[in-house]
């Protein structure tokens, strides 16, 4: 068997390879005096990384930080800034509510063909009302012949 290379021997130690390759390369160790080098130096650092990790967990569990707190003054500054918005735009909708410039009552007289208008969209017969408030005045002469009949609408 040839020698072996660092990633194969750790597939060894990490029981990545197959049995029947395993008791080779363990027989391969056993006459070879580098591999067997590189093996111990792999087991090494693997015990050398557990290790390191042992003790980093550690250290993160004994430092941990203390939960942050805000002081009384500080929460309720914050309740203060964040109502205070709220207050101003609650009382200008309160003040626009209650004294509205254009709230006015109408006081000129809206003109008939306006009236009339409306009473068309709402359904109303325009010709009917036009005749109820249409006049006939006739001119008539001495003898009472027609002369020119007058419409006043």
């Amino acid at each position: 068997m040839n020698c072996l290379n660092r990633f194969e021997i750790q597939e060894y130690i990490d029981k990545e390879i197959a049995p029947g390759i395993r008791d080779e390369i363990a027989k391969h160790f056993e006459t070879c005096k580098n591999c067997m080098i590189l093996y111990k130096q792999a087991i090494e650092d693997k015990e050398l990384i557990k290790k390191l990790l042992i003790e980093s967990e550690s250290i993160y569990i004994e430092t941990s930080l203390p939960q942050f707190k805000l002081s009384e003054v500080t929460r309720k500054k914050r309740i203060y800034f964040r109502l205070i918005p709220v207050m101003v735009a609650a009382s200008i909708i309160a003040f626009i509510l209650l004294f509205r410039p254009g709230k006015v009552p109408v006081s000129e007289n809206i003109p008939e063909a306006e009236i009339l208008l409306y009473r068309y969209y709402e359904g109303q017969d325009l010709n009917k009302m036009w005749h109820q408030k249409s006049q006939i005045i006739i001119l008539q002469d001495e003898k009472g012949n027609m002369i020119e009949p007058i419409f006043i609408y």
